[in-house]
C-alpha cells in the first residue's frame, strides 16, 4: 500500500513544497546574527561630561631697555608676529666693537709668545737631560786618567827608591839617580793635574746644571705669566662680547607684540626703559567637569576623548580629537575636573580661549547585552533610600 493512498491530501501538499525555498529560515537566521551581535560584538562606552570649555594657556613677557644707548635700528610694531631670538631693537656699539676688537688681537698676540716660551722650555728640559749623561761621561774620563796618572806615579816612585838603593850601592850614577826623582816628581804632578781636571769637571757639571735649572725655573714662570694674562685676556673678550650682545634686544619667546612703546631710530633709551611686551601663545587644554557617578573609577590618564563645541555644527565642521592627561582626586562643588590634551584639531574652528562644549571619553569597550544588563539593573535598584531603615 502506498503512502499517497492513505494521505492523499498531506502528499499533495509535501510534493507542492518540495522545490521552494523554507521562507522560515529567513528570520531565524536574522535572529542568529542579531544574537551574535548582540552577545558577542564590542561597543564602544563615552561618558558625557556636564560642561567643558578650551582653555589657551598665555605668557606675557616685558622687554624693557638692558643698557643704555642711541637707537640705531627698531622693528617693534604693535600687533607684529615675532619668533624667539628675532632682533627688535639694536643699540648703537661702534664703541664696544673697538673694545673687543682690541681685546681679541691682545688675545692673540699672545698664543705665539706661549708657543715659543713652551718651545724653549722643551728644548732646555732636553739640553737638561743630555748635559747630565755629557757630565756622567766627563766625569769617568777624568777619573779614569786620574787613576792611570796614580798607576804612573806609584810606578816612578817604586822606580826611584829601586834608583836610590842602588845609588848608595855605588852601581849607578848621581845622574841616574837625579834623573829617577825627576820622573816621580813628574808623575806626581800628573797626578795631581788629574786629581784637579776631575774636581773641575764636576764643578762644571753642577755649574751648568744648576744654571740651566735657574732658566728652566724662569721659563716656567714666563709661561705661567702668560697663561694667567692669556685667562685674563679670554675673560674680559667674553665679557665685552656679553656687552656687546646686550646691545641688541631680542624676542624672548614666540608671539605677537602687545603694548610698545615709542622706540624710533635715534632715540636715546635708558637701562629699564620699558619697549614692548611679548604675548607668548601657549598649549591648548581642555578642561572638563564631569559627574563624581561617571567619571571617579572610571576615566583615567591616557583614554582617548572627542569634544563638541557649541555654535560649530560637529556635522559641518567636526570634532577635536583629545586625551585626557588627568583627573581631580578630590570632587568640587558636586563635580570632578578633568584635563585633556587636545590631539587633533578641527578645521575651521578658530580656538579661543573659552570656547564652550562637550567632552565625551571612551571608557570602556562591552557588548550589548553587558549594558543592557546594566541598564536594567540600575531600573530595578531606582533611586537610593535618602535615609536608614
Amino acid at each position: 500500500m502506498k503512502v499517497e493512498s492513505i494521505f492523499p491530501r498531506t502528499s499533495r501538499a509535501l510534493a507542492r513544497g518540495r522545490g521552494r525555498p523554507a521562507l522560515w529560515l529567513l528570520p531565524v537566521g536574522l535572529i542568529a546574527i542579531w544574537a551574535g551581535w548582540f552577545f558577542l560584538a564590542r561597543v564602544t562606552v563615552y561618558e558625557r561630561s556636564v560642561q567643558a570649555r578650551v582653555e589657551l594657556h598665555r605668557e606675557v613677557y616685558a622687554i624693557d631697555a638692558p643698557v643704555e644707548g642711541r637707537v640705531v635700528r627698531t622693528q617693534v610694531e604693535l600687533h607684529r608676529s615675532v619668533r624667539a631670538g628675532e632682533v627688535l631693537v639694536e643699540l648703537a656699539r661702534e664703541q664696544e666693537e673697538r673694545q673687543v676688537a682690541e681685546a681679541e688681537a691682545l688675545l692673540q698676540g699672545l698664543g705665539p709668545q706661549l708657543e715659543a716660551a713652551r718651545a724653549e722650555l722643551e728644548a732646555e728640559q732636553q739640553g737638561l737631560v743630555e748635559q747630565k749623561g755629557e757630565g756622567i761621561a766627563g766625569v769617568e774620563e777624568a777619573r779614569a786618567r786620574l787613576t792611570e796618572a796614580g798607576a804612573v806615579a806609584r810606578r816612578a816612585q817604586e822606580e826611584a827608591a829601586s834608583t836610590e838603593r842602588l845609588w848608595k850601592r855605588g852601581v849607578v850614577s848621581k845622574l841616574e839617580w837625579s834623573r829617577a826623582h825627576t820622573e816621580v816628581e813628574r808623575a806626581l804632578a800628573a797626578e795631581g793635574a788629574a786629581r784637579a781636571a776631575l774636581a773641575r769637571v764636576r764643578s762644571e757639571g753642577t755649574t751648568q746644571s744648576t744654571e740651566r735649572r735657574t732658566r728652566l725655573a724662569a721659563l716656567r714662570g714666563e709661561i705661567a705669566r702668560l697663561e694667567g694674562e692669556e685667562s685674563v685676556a679670554r675673560a674680559s673678550v667674553a665679557r665685552l662680547r656679553e656687552e656687546l650682545e646686550r646691545r641688541i634686544v631680542r624676542a624672548p619667546a614666540d608671539g605677537i607684540l602687545g603694548e610698545t612703546s615709542s622706540v624710533r631710530v635715534g632715540a636715546q633709551l635708558k637701562a629699564g626703559d620699558p619697549i614692548a611686551t611679548v604675548v607668548a601663545g601657549g598649549p591648548v587644554r581642555i578642561v572638563a567637569l564631569f559627574s563624581p557617578d561617571s567619571s571617579l573609577g572610571r576615566v583615567r590618564a591616557g583614554q582617548r576623548a572627542r569634544m563638541r563645541l557649541e555654535g560649530f555644527s560637529w556635522t559641518e565642521f567636526g570634532m577635536l580629537e583629545a586625551r585626557v592627561v588627568a583627573v581631580a582626586s578630590e570632587v568640587r562643588e558636586g563635580l570632578v575636573r578633568v584635563e585633556l590634551s587636545v590631539d587633533g584639531l578641527a578645521s575651521g574652528i578658530p580656538l579661543q580661549h573659552g570656547l564652550p562644549g562637550t567632552v565625551d571619553i571612551a571608557v570602556e569597550q562591552a557588548t550589548p547585552s553587558r549594558l543592557v544588563l546594566r541598564a536594567s539593573g540600575r531600573r530595578l535598584d531606582g533611586p537610593a533610600p535618602k535615609g536608614g531603615s
